[in-house]
């Protein structure tokens, strides 16, 4: 039996086209400040392997990273931004000594969390239903809580690779492009679901 027909072939390519995608991705992110495109080009290839069925990626990565550069930069350095100050509040706000810390430390918390809920929808919102600026904030924000149950999976899934990343900063390098992989899995079905149920006519 030739090893390298059939089903072994197919894992071979996937596993060479995560290596492939993880290594542009990692390259896109390198001036710091493109780490929002090349998120949403990683975002937009992945789209193209779930729904397109084009397994193609040097040329795919470089072509839609052009397109999603705009969006892609001040999405996600205003996503990070946003979290930087959250987690900069939260410091001062821990070293208070003041009567209003628990008040104060309890509205970081909660901003923080709806921080992260949106954060969920982002990208994959960006990329399917093209979305930009204030409305893809704002549809994020309504898919999000529209099916809580997925954002908070994919929250969860986050955490276990900020665990990993804890454990070898490497592994989490590695692992970058399938944990985007799952997001989007898991954020189509729940767009599907939704578009089934009639729930995302907002989006229209």
């Amino acid at each position: 039996m030739n090893v390298w027909n059939g089903k072994s072939t197919e894992w071979f390519r996937h596993i060479a086209n995560f290596m492939i995608l993880t290594g542009f991705w990692i390259i896109g992110c390198m001036p710091i400040v493109t780490i929002g495109p090349s998120t949403a080009a990683a975002f937009a290839v992945i789209r193209e392997w779930q729904l397109n069925k084009n397994d193609s990626v040097i040329q795919s990565f470089f072509q839609l990273f052009r397109v999603h550069f705009k969006q892609g930069f001040w999405i996600g350095n205003g996503w990070i931004l946003a979290g930087l100050i959250l987690s900069a509040d939260l410091y001062v706000v821990l070293h208070l000594e003041s009567s209003w810390k628990f008040m104060f430390i309890s509205l970081i918390g909660t901003s923080f969390l709806l921080w992260l809920l949106v954060g969920t929808a982002l990208f994959p919102c960006l990329i399917h239903y093209q979305k930009t600026g204030w409305p893809l904030v704002k549809a994020s924000f309504l898919l999000t809580f529209s099916d809580i149950q997925t954002a908070i999976g994919i929250m969860l899934f986050w955490f276990a690779g900020l665990l990993l990343f804890w454990y070898s900063p490497v592994l989490i390098l590695a692992c970058t492009v399938l944990i985007f992989y799952v997001t989007f899995r898991f954020s189509i079905r729940s767009f599907e679901k939704l578009e089934k149920r009639g729930q995302i006519t907002f989006l229209q």
